[in-house]
C-alpha cells in the first residue's frame, strides 16, 4: 500500500485523475446489521428523523430499510435485518462511527440526550469544528458534528 502524496489529498494541486475519479463517485450509503428493526427504525425515524426511502426482502430472511434524511440528495443509512437470526450481532473492532453533519450541535445533542441515546462523548471543542458522539440501540456509534462557520 503507498501513501498518497500531497497532489493525491490536495484538491487543489494539479494530479492525474485516479481511481474511480473519473466517473465522478460519491459516497451513497453505509449500510449496517441492527438486530431489532423495529427499536432501530424508532430511533433513526423517530430520534434522529431519517425517512424510510425503500424496503427490500432479499433472500432466505434477509431485509434492509434504506433511509435518507429530506434535504439529503441520495446519500443515507441502510439498516439489515434477518428474520431467523436468534444470536446477537458482533460489532467487531473495524467499525468506527457513522457521521452526521448539524447545524446546531448543542441543540442536536439535548434532542438526542432527551429521546434516551447514550452521549459516549460530550461536545469538544476541536479548532474548527465541534463534536459529540452518541450510540444508536444496537451499540453503534454517531458522530453528530458541527464546523465552526468563519
Amino acid at each position: 500500500m503507498t501513501t498518497p502524496n500531497a497532489s493525491e489529498t490536495n484538491p487543489g494541486a494539479t494530479a492525474p485523475v485516479t481511481g474511480l475519479n473519473e466517473f465522478r463517485p460519491r459516497i451513497s450509503h453505509v449500510s449496517y446489521h441492527v438486530a431489532d428493526i423495529d427499536r432501530a427504525l424508532a430511533f433513526y425515524v423517530g430520534v434522529l428523523g431519517l425517512q424510510e426511502q425503500l424496503r427490500l426482502q432479499l433472500c432466505g430472511g434477509l431485509h434492509e430499510v434504506v433511509l435518507g434524511f429530506p434535504q439529503s440528495k441520495g446519500s443515507g443509512v441502510i439498516l439489515m435485518w434477518h428474520t431467523e437470526r436468534t444470536k446477537p450481532y458482533q460489532l467487531g473492532d473495524g467499525y468506527s462511527r457513522l457521521i452526521i453533519s448539524v447545524s446546531d450541535i448543542a441543540a442536536s445533542v439535548k434532542h438526542v440526550e432527551s429521546a434516551g441515546a447514550p452521549i459516549v462523548t460530550p461536545i469538544t471543542d476541536a479548532g474548527s469544528l465541534k463534536y459529540a458522539m452518541i450510540k444508536d440501540p444496537d451499540g453503534y456509534v454517531i458522530e453528530l458534528l458541527e464546523m465552526k462557520r468563519a
